[in-house]
């Protein structure tokens, strides 16, 4: 079988590229491994309740991967602006008072910060309105070696960043790229944490409505790729392509040196005990355990058909079993009330390679390239996160396209 491109793997950045690719009347094919689209984007619909594959929020300010979604159709529903950060005795908010001014008062006097702390969030949220990952020329250090470059109290630092980036980056230590960092907290600024009110799921499903379904193919994974660009699969079927997108972990298939990753555990409870302050991520940076928690439908309400609230907790790790869950529920309790019968334990995730490890430097040395008819692509391309993955995806196409019209 001969194609003109085939894409390995059906995750965001392979879409992304068939989605130009379509519009070029290019032909390609996606070879996916999973039986779905989507990658690390995804949920589970089970009993009633919408599991997303690991806890994931979608940033209004993705404008690249804005402009390939019917957003009406996506229907996003916005978590509160700011956090509810556990201090260890109690809640307290941190919260964004020029865009949620009924928060204003608890949020300017709350002890998590200090006021230098506030006027300096302030003045940062102004420095990185336009951020911009290529046009920053400065020396990329550690997350915190930067804040505290920027004058932040250690309190502050202990209390809200390190919980609230620790969520996003998955480590943490605060070793994450300051440049990483920055891109990050310029989009937070700009836009609002989001879930799409049918789940995680409809971003990879939107997006494919944009590409001919007879060009993907589910549940086949690529064995090889030989030399002359064949493209070997498990059924033993070739394919030679012109050209051969390979992205995220297909980099291992030639060879190439393998992306790292940090894990997570996502553990999903159910409860009719209503947490105060819902739409808030809540936090918790004295926690051995629990790094963050989401009630999902009291965001979107199609997350849980039924009268219980759905909590999503995030643990960094890798291990999960019934001591854990038993300690969860009590933790629950703890924090919201109602008992530890009150908190059903639902279902878990264990995703040992949920993020990208994006260390200081990271971005000296990452693009997307092609090299004799093969493109290398993926959020360690450009940057972890859903619009990095479709920027890469997008990159790769235009090369395929230039290439093709050259």
């Amino acid at each position: 079988m001969k194609k003109r491109t085939v894409i390995i793997g059906g995750g965001l950045s392979g879409l992304a590229c068939a989605t130009r690719l379509e519009k070029e009347n290019h032909e390609y094919i996606i070879i996916e491994k999973s039986s779905r689209l989507g990658g690390r984007v995804g949920s589970v619909y089970e009993d009633g309740y919408i599991f997303d594959v690991g806890f994931q929020v979608y940033n209004t300010a993705y404008s690249t991967t804005n402009s390939l979604l019917d957003l009406g159709e996506l229907d996003l529903k916005m978590f509160k602006p700011g956090s509810l950060i556990h201090d260890g005795k109690k809640f307290q908010m941190i919260s964004d008072p020029l865009r949620d001014l009924s928060q204003l008062f608890v949020s300017l006097f709350s002890s998590v910060a200090l006021i230098s702390d506030k006027i300096r969030i302030m003045l940062l949220k102004n420095d990185l309105s336009n951020y911009s990952i290529d046009n920053d020329p400065t020396v990329d250090v550690s997350t915190f070696d930067y804040l505290r470059s920027r004058g932040f109290s250690d309190k502050f630092i202990e209390l809200f960043f390190r919980p609230f980036f620790s969520g996003i980056f998955l480590e943490n230590k605060l070793e994450t790229s300051s440049k990483f960092f920055k891109y990050v907290f310029s989009n937070f600024s700009k836009g609002l944490a989001a879930l799409p009110s049918n789940g995680m799921q409809k971003i990879p499903d939107l997006i494919k409505k944009n590409i001919n379904k007879t060009s993907v193919t589910l549940n086949r994974c690529v064995e090889s790729i030989k030399s002359n660009r064949r493209v070997v699969l498990d059924n033993g079927d070739e394919i030679i392509a012109e050209n051969i997108v390979i992205t995220a972990n297909s980099h291992e298939l030639i060879g190439s040196k393998s992306v790292q990753y940090s894990p997570v555990v996502n553990l999903y409870f159910s409860s009719k005990t209503f947490p105060k302050n819902g739409k808030y991520i809540y936090l918790f940076p004295k926690d051995d355990l629990i790094n963050n928690i989401a009630v999902l439908n009291a965001v979107s309400p199609r997350y849980s058909s039924s009268s219980r609230y759905l909590l999503s907790i995030s643990i960094l790790g890798f291990n999960c079993d019934e001591l854990l869950i038993k300690k969860i529920r009590e933790k629950l309790a703890n924090y919201f009330g109602g008992g530890k019968s009150s908190y059903n334990f639902l279902k878990s995730f264990i995703i040992k390679k949920a993020t990208i490890k994006q260390d200081k430097n990271f971005f000296s040395n990452n693009s997307v390239t092609m090299q004799d008819g093969l493109i290398f692509t993926g959020q360690h391309k450009v940057n972890g996160s859903i619009e990095g993955a479709v920027i890469s995806g997008l990159k790769a196409a235009n090369y395929i396209v230039k290439s093709s019209k050259s």
